[in-house]
């Protein structure tokens, strides 16, 4: 070979790899950076349970905040509570919500103001809710909504 070709073979290689190398750089901006289609399972996969704010009371929150519940939250107006609720009739700890075999199981943690469901008070074992139940946390309202509502 003479010198003019193999110099011609070196620069087609450098131009191969930087060219190769933009590629792969173009390639995994674009993966990272850009919106992806949501899957078909994704889009058949059903909303969590949650807690819709009916009636916020005093508690500068607007009516239809959306919850989504974990398999034990606790409600109330201390910071450390699941459901952070700054309304003045609801106790630092107010009431639990948790995920059991046949729905969710809500009990009152010894609030002032009482927790009720569809205007009844919640006893001392708790109350067994299905979904679509009316819970009232003193002046504030929530309802159970199950997924896929």
């Amino acid at each position: 070979m003479t010198d003019s070709v193999e110099l011609l073979v070196l620069r087609l290689a450098i131009f191969a790899v930087i060219f190769g190398t933009c590629a792969a750089v173009v390639r995994s901006l674009r993966s990272n950076y850009l919106p992806r289609r949501a899957s078909a399972s994704a889009q058949a996969e059903p909303r969590p349970w949650r807690l819709l704010l009916e009636a916020p009371g005093e508690s500068g929150l607007p009516p239809g905040t959306s919850y989504r519940l974990a398999a034990l939250m606790e409600i109330g107006r201390d910071g450390a509570s699941s459901i952070v609720i700054g309304d003045p009739s609801v106790s630092a700890r107010h009431a639990r919500l948790e995920r059991v075999a046949r729905g969710w199981l809500l009990r009152d943690l010894g609030s002032t103001n009482g927790t009720y469901v569809e205007g009844r008070p919640v006893p001392p074992g708790g109350v067994l809710l299905a979904g679509g139940e009316r819970i009232q946390l003193g002046t504030v309202v929530f309802r159970l909504l199950p997924p896929g509502s």
